[in-house]
């Protein structure tokens, strides 16, 4: 069957549906194990380099169309795009980013067309630096990498070592042993060794699986305001107009953290945070007197350490802008400033071969954002505060450096709303949870709408709020400081599988 393309296609697109049935929604983890198996047969099977792209591509293009297909939803309902023109973004971003797909089929055709073992070793290899081009090629946007729909908790571990690509790779391995057993099945060496590789895979799990989870010592209240997108809900919380909305906010923030102090058993060890959520109401803290009174106010009166989301215009003219975090100590003293560093496509600017002159960015600021370059964190005396924002958790280096800078504590405030009910927000969960055990750190997720979360070092979610809701998270957390291999080292694992597949490009070329 293998023999005829059209069944090599279908089976690529087998692929492209399975990866997206990996992740939420409907998050059927089992098959993060296989989901590359029909690609592989067809890649294999391949006689021509042309077709060989061709198939990796078309797995591509299911897979990124069905995953991301909440990017209409976000050009349509908040970029003001017509269904039309909101329909043709998501095509352009899908045959775009469809290339990785397509190169990985080509690189495996090119070592397969030498030697079909040789491909099936290589095969795990070659995917971790597609994956990894997929981190810094073109605007970078490592949404959805296979490693984070490996579900087993003790597995998961290994991204201490390795980050997510690690956990890529174990999946892909699993789909790349399946394939051999599917060309040999009368041969003993690819049963053997495909039921060796799940002995190990079922040992390593149970070896790594980590301790029941304990409270920490340290209090954090999560604040998820549920501000709607839209112009009314902006102008209502104009704190220079009406500071209302405001003050019921800052209200809310110190009775819930007024009420967790009054049922502790004993006082708090170490101030509190308080951490707000990037969300679209206008909070000006370096120009709106209104807004930056009340969040000093807040800090002084709970004597804790605050996190807020703030626009930061750079010079006069006010036509430059960064989206930035501002983390006030007990004594509403500003002790950081964090630049986003990298800006969502779409969100906070248009690619330049996304026809910026057509299709502009949703967000309702005025100005052009402009990326950070600081990696530092907050210094207190109970451990370092590391705040990146938004989509900056799909980024495992990013975060990385941040934890490396000293950061005892994560915190990622973000804005799901413009996900609208999608499965994209449940999606961004599940990746920002792989940088808690990377860098081995508590990780307090502040949302506008949910979902709101404390993930503990082993990138267990602890609690949450659900969606849509205005509520208050009160939850407990620790400073740690000890480094994980990753934190130190990076994505060394990803730069060596990306040799070992140069390597193994070159051998076939020889």
């Amino acid at each position: 069957m293998t023999r005829s393309f059209h069944f090599r296609c279908s089976a690529a697109a087998l692929t492209g549906l399975l990866l997206v049935a990996c992740f939420p929604k409907p998050a059927v983890h089992s098959l993060t194990w296989i989901a590359c198996l029909p690609l592989l047969l067809a890649l294999l099977a391949e006689p021509g380099p042309g077709r060989a792209f061709s198939c990796g591509y078309l797995a591509g293009v299911v897979y990124f169309a069905g995953a991301c297909y909440w990017f209409v939803e976000v050009t349509h309902a908040y970029g003001g795009l017509r269904p039309v023109l909101a329909l043709t973004a998501l095509v352009l971003f899908v045959l775009v980013f469809s290339v990785f797909f397509g190169a990985f089929g080509l690189a495996l055709w090119a070592v397969a067309r030498r030697s079909r073992s040789l491909a099936l070793l290589s095969s795990p290899f070659l995917w971790v630096a597609m994956e990894l081009g997929r981190y810094y090629l073109i605007t970078g946007f490592p949404w959805n990498l296979l490693g984070y729909a490996v579900a087993p908790v003790g597995l998961r571990q290994i991204a201490s070592v390795t980050g997510v690509y690690g956990l890529s790779f174990l999946a892909f391995t699993s789909s790349a042993l399946a394939a051999w057993v599917a060309f040999d099945p009368k041969q003993r060496r690819p049963w053997l060794a495909l039921a060796a590789w799940l002995a190990l895979l079922v040992a390593a799990n149970w070896t790594l699986t980590p301790p029941p989870p304990s409270a920490g010592p340290d209090l954090a209240l999560l604040v998820q305001p549920n501000v709607p997108l839209d112009e009314a809900a902006a102008t209502s919380w104009e704190p220079w107009v009406n500071p209302a909305k405001l003050n019921q906010l800052v209200q809310l923030s110190l009775d819930t953290l007024a009420a967790e102090e009054r049922n502790r058993p004993q006082p708090l060890a170490s101030p509190p945070l308080i951490l707000w959520a990037e969300n679209p109401a206008p909070f000006y803290f370096t120009r709106d007197p209104v807004f930056r009174t009340a969040v000093e106010g807040m800090a002084r009166r709970g004597h804790a350490y605050v996190v807020v989301n703030t626009v930061v215009p750079l010079g006069k003219g006010g036509s430059q802008i960064t989206n930035s975090a501002v983390v006030l100590d007990p004594e509403g003293r500003e002790i950081l400033q964090y630049d986003k560093m990298h800006l969502v496509p779409f969100g906070e600017y248009v690619p330049a071969w996304a026809f910026p002159d057509l299709i502009g960015k949703i967000t309702s600021e005025v100005g052009d954002f402009v990326p950070g370059s600081s990696y530092r964190v907050a210094p207190t005396p109970e451990g370092a505060i590391g705040v990146f924002i938004c989509y900056e958790d799909i980024f495992p280096r990013l975060v990385g450096r941040i934890a490396e800078a000293g950061a005892a504590v994560l915190v990622n405030i973000s804005n799901d709303a413009w996900y609208g009910r999608s499965a994209a927000a449940y999606q961004h969960l599940e990746m920002a949870r792989l940088r808690a055990i990377e860098n081995h750190r508590y990780l307090l997720r502040a949302t506008n709408n949910g979902v709101t979360a404390l993930i503990d070092p082993y990138g267990r979610v602890e609690d949450e709020i659900g969606r849509y809701q205005t509520a208050v998270l009160a939850v407990n957390f620790g400073y740690l400081r000890a480094q994980t291999f990753y934190t130190r080292h990076g994505d060394l694992f990803a730069w060596l599988c990306a040799a070992l597949a140069a390597a193994a490009l070159l051998a076939a070329a020889w």
